[in-house]
Order: structure tokens, then sequence, then C-alpha cells
């Protein structure tokens, strides 16, 4: 299995008439699916969309979403947005991609027609889910083609889905990921998810977590897959209960609300096996409760949008009743899986020794292509055939991996990657402030919150909300900073950089656990 096209073909005649997907009152079997992605395929090559075209998805989560990952199957590039992203960043998105189709779910054609005459390259907007004026109907599209084969040859090396991540320069950056590396990641080690599994699926699709890391791996092997719309934590709970769930995928922020939720104890989870999650690191004591609650169920990954996959912590290895080494190593992210290779390197790209702390670097099929249309970026994070994530770690003596510091100036909270550059691009568009900085900050549900620290122009006032609300309004919610404090000046370098580091060290110098 080397391919998108493969998968798919291959599942609909081993699982013909087994379930695969379960959203709202729709069950699909593994054969109506592909039949369904078939039917899209011809549909757009009828729209005159061919081989390489980008189709890109405006939805929240869904049993169509699958399917436009499928355009793969015909030589497409599938190119998931975020549902959080206000038209701005949709239309930097849209038009830098060169999106040839626009698929849209009905509550986000609002967005879409407010920026739809800048749309420069989109000759097809399709609604999901409803008639819309100046829009085609997607279910029609499907009724009116064949479900044969696309006679359209697919190659492991061919782009597959383009992934949107925020770059520290504040320009969103297409991560180039190939069949190769899809299937790589779908089948990676360790994952424990096979065929009896029925997996819910919360966290959005556009994400690599939701999509690339669980939803596909899980339709990969044959399980089950029951979509939720989006995440609300009585919903998930409802759902594990009632549908008899074995495995789900999410980040630390929504295992935190699962654990929080009063009425916890009432609802039956004793079906689920394995709970997997990424995105962050999971706060030591929420870790002991899940453990004390759930069992010792959990796995952790470590990953990026650029290098999907790299390490994981087993279930195995999920003990509080354990030594202090073995309860220290509930920090740890993992081992490296053994398909790839996992270094940590100083400046000069040499290995460090263990306990000292190096820059992250990986080989494996899962490491992306490269940033779509952007060479110079793509040469900076891939060199010599190492990827450079930029996260800062340490080895242990085991062979286990510490996460200890960020490179780069992200801001990780809910599972979710802020770039503070992207922030005070926002924040600078104000006209009352003069200069701005923006950190991470401690916080028990988010991992970290977004704090702008801001000088005011001389004679200008502004008040917290205000600001708030004006990045709401120029960036999706969860960038928008949640606290803010104005200062008269802020800490530089002799050569004029904010002094982001001196910022920062008087929220993190009492946390057990640095992030930056």
């Amino acid at each position: 299995m080397q391919t998108f096209k493969d998968m798919l073909n291959l599942n609909a005649q081993k699982f013909a008439n087994k379930t695969a997907l379960v959203f709202e009152d729709k069950r699909l079997t593994f054969a109506q699916v592909n039949a369904r992605i078939n039917r899209l395929n011809h549909a757009l090559s009828s729209l005159g969309v061919v081989k390489g075209d980008r189709v890109g998805i405006f939805a929240y989560n869904c049993s169509q979403y699958f399917e436009v990952f499928g355009v793969s199957k015909a030589g497409r590039i599938c190119v998931p947005l975020n549902f959080r992203s206000v038209g701005r960043e949709i239309l930097y998105q849209v038009n830098h991609s060169e999106l040839n189709t626009l698929i849209v779910e009905k509550e986000f054609v609002p967005v879409v027609n407010s920026i739809r005459a800048e749309l420069t390259t989109v000759r097809n907007f399709i609604c999901l889910d409803a008639d819309v004026p100046d829009m085609l109907n997607y279910e029609t599209l499907l009724d009116r083609a064949s479900a044969d084969e696309p006679t359209e040859s697919v190659a492991p090396e061919d782009p597959c889905v383009l992934y949107y991540t925020s770059g520290t320069t504040g320009r969103p950056k297409g991560a180039m990921h190939t069949h190769k590396s899809m299937i790589a990641e779908a089948h990676i080690p360790y994952r424990e998810i096979c065929s009896d599994d029925v997996a819910l699926c919360v966290m959005p699709f556009f994400h690599v977590g939701g999509s690339a890391a669980h939803m596909i791996p899980a339709f990969a092997v044959g399980a089950t897959i029951v979509i939720q719309k989006k995440f609300d934590e009585t919903l998930v709970l409802e759902t594990l209960e009632k549908e008899r769930m074995s495995y789900i995928y999410l980040v630390p922020a929504m295992i935190i609300r699962v654990l929080e939720h009063p009425n916890l104890n009432k609802y039956d989870l004793s079906s689920l096996r394995t709970l997997a999650f990424t995105g962050a690191p999971m706060p030591l004591e929420a870790y002991k409760k899940g453990i004390k609650r759930l069992g010792p169920i959990f796995i952790q990954f470590l990953g990026q949008t650029e290098t999907l996959n790299l390490t994981v912590f087993q279930k195995k290895e999920n003990r509080i009743d354990g030594s202090p080494k073995e309860l220290k190593r509930l920090e740890s992210c993992g081992k490296p899986f053994r398909d790839g290779e996992v270094r940590i390197v100083d400046e000069q790209g040499c290995d460090v020794p263990v306990g000292a702390v190096g820059e992250i670097v990986a080989k494996s099929d899962r490491i992306m292509q490269g940033y779509w249309k952007m060479p110079q970026e793509t040469a900076e994070t891939i060199r010599d055939g190492w990827l450079h994530t930029g996260d800062l770690a340490r080895f242990d003596e085991d062979g286990y991996i510490y996460i200890v510091d960020r490179k780069k100036d992200m801001i990780i909270s809910g599972g979710e990657n802020i770039y503070s550059r992207e922030v005070e691009e926002v924040l600078y568009m104000h006209p009352a402030v003069l200069e701005a900085a923006v950190i991470g900050v401690p916080d028990a549900q988010w991992g970290e919150s977004v704090k702008a620290l801001i000088v005011l122009k001389p004679g200008v006032t502004a008040t917290e909300e205000e600001i708030i609300s004006f990045c709401k309004d120029n960036l999706a919610s969860y960038k928008k900073p949640r606290s803010v404090e104005f200062r008269v000046t802020l800490p530089k370098t002799p050569s004029g950089k904010i002094r982001k580091v001196e910022l920062r060290e008087a929220y993190w110098r009492d946390q057990t656990k640095r992030v930056h």
C-alpha cells in the first residue's frame, strides 16, 4: 500500500460491508465511501479539475470531509482550511495555494462571499450541505457522477495534502505531504489501533492531528470512525458510552475538560482501550488524574505539521505508582519510531550528549516534501535531508526525549500553534499601538495562553477589551490575546530587538515544566 488510492481500493474490498464512517444519523460502509469518492472525482473531472489541481474544503468535521481528502485518489491535492479563520486569513491561503475548487459548508458561505471577488484562481464554488446561489450543490454533483474507478495514475511521490501552518514571519506556510508520507503516517508502529476498534474523531480535520494522525490511520486499518462535528466534552462522554468507543485522539486541553466534567463518574467508559494525545505537553497532575480515572490507556505522540509523528510514549509506560524515575518519565514525549531517524543537535549540526539540550532534527518517510511555493523557507527547514523542527529537547540515558523549550517564538494553546509575530502584525495595525510583544504564559487549561505586552503611542489611550476585540476581528479567535498588559517601555537588545526571553521569565520562573 503506497498511495491513498491503494488504501481506499483495498479497504473497499477487504471491509466492503463494514461500517466505516458514522456522522450524526448517517452510516456509510467502506464500499459506499469509496464509491462516493469515485463520484466526487468524476464530478470534478466534469468541471475541468485535473490532476495536480488544488481542492479546498472549508467546513466543520463531517463524513464528506474524508471524501474530499479522497480527491487525491485521482492525483488532485486536498487543501483543508481552518474553520476558525477570518476572511483575510482564508483569502491568503486560497490565493497562495491557487485553489481551483473550494468546497464550503453553508455556515461559512458568508465568509467566502465576503472575499469572493478577490479569490483569483477559484473556478468552482461548491456548497457541501445546501442549495446556495452561485454555488454548485455537492450532493447533486455526486448523484450525477459515475462510481467507476478514476483513470488517473497516482505515484507515491505525488502531492496528496497541503496543510497550512503559520510561519515565524507571520506568513502561513503550506506543508506539502505526499501519498508516501500520508500512508507512512497511517501505518506507524505502536499506534495500537486495529479493525476491531471504534474510534471517535473529534479533533478538527483541518489539523494534522485530526486527519493525518487519527482519521486516516483509523480508516486505513479498517476501524469504524464516529465523527463529531466539533469538540464538546459532554457529547464526547455521551458518545463514548453510547457507541462503546475503544479509541480516541485528543489534545491535552480537551482531555483536561473531559476529566474536569462534573458528571465524569456517571459515564460508563469501560470500553475505552486507548486515549492518544498530541499537540502539547500534558500537565503532570492531569496525566495522573487521567490514569487514576481511566487506567493506563494513554499514548502520547510528538510531531508537527511538517513531520507528522516522530515519537511515541506507550500505554505500558503509564505508571503513577512506580519509581521516581518512572513518574518523571510521564513528562517525556517518548522514544523515536524505528522507521526513521531523530537526533538532537547543536547549532553546528553535531549530536549533543545525553542530557544536553539541542534542536530536534528528523528524517523519515513522514517528512513533508517542502513548503508550497516557498523554496527559501523549505531550504532553511530541510538541510542536508534533515528537517529542523525548532523544538529544543534532550535525551535521557534510556533514549526518551524531553521537550524543554522552543527555538521559535511559537505558542501552543490547546494544541493549536500560534505564532507571536502573526499576532504582533495585527496589533501593529491598531492606531494606538507603538510597540508590541506577544508571548505565551502559563495556563492551567490550555497549557499556554496568548499575552500581549504593549506600549501605546504618546497621548493615546486604549483598553484591554478594545485590543482583544480588535485582534478577534482580524485573526482566528483562538489566536487573539487572552490578556493585555500596558507598559511604558519594553526591554531591548543593543540591536533594538525586544527581549522576549526576559519578558517570559517573569511568568515562567516558578513553573516546574517550562515551555519557554
